[in-house]
């Protein structure tokens, strides 16, 4: 199964099932990880560019509309 099938899967799961698995996978990457100094500047410079309009953010469902198309999914 692909990360994108599995999407589509848990997209289907009602919204408490979709919350806590949310929940476990945001806790997993927070356990002992810290991010390197050049990972923290590259998000700061992401973050800039969004809130000065240089770059732009798109919904989820149309980025993995766009996903799907690319990989022929």
């Amino acid at each position: 199964m692909t990360a994108l099938q599995l999407i589509d899967n848990i997209m289907q799961l009602p919204r408490a099932d979709r919350s806590y698995l949310a929940s476990k996978i945001i806790e997993s990457l927070d356990k002992d990880e810290e991010l390197s100094d050049d990972w923290v500047k590259e998000l700061d410079l992401r973050v800039e560019k969004w809130q000065s309009g240089e770059s732009k953010s798109i919904r989820g469902v149309d980025l993995h509309a766009e996903m799907k198309t690319r990989l022929s999914l």
